[in-house]
């Protein structure tokens, strides 16, 4: 991962969270991993449902 990712602090509803912890631990990463392969796979869906490459 790049070496500037700025700190980001997030709030999110007690239920989001436990799924987030829930995920991370059955996949073995972190919770900040999890997140952010979540955000990952929601970019890639949206670029092929626009068709962009």
């Amino acid at each position: 991962m790049n070496s500037k990712i700025t700190p980001f602090g997030l709030r999110m509803p007690s239920d989001i969270n436990e799924w987030v912890e829930a995920e991370a631990a059955r996949n073995l990463r972190s919770k900040n991993a999890e997140i952010v392969m979540a955000l990952k796979e929601k970019m890639e869906r949206q670029k092929k449902e626009k068709g962009v490459a």
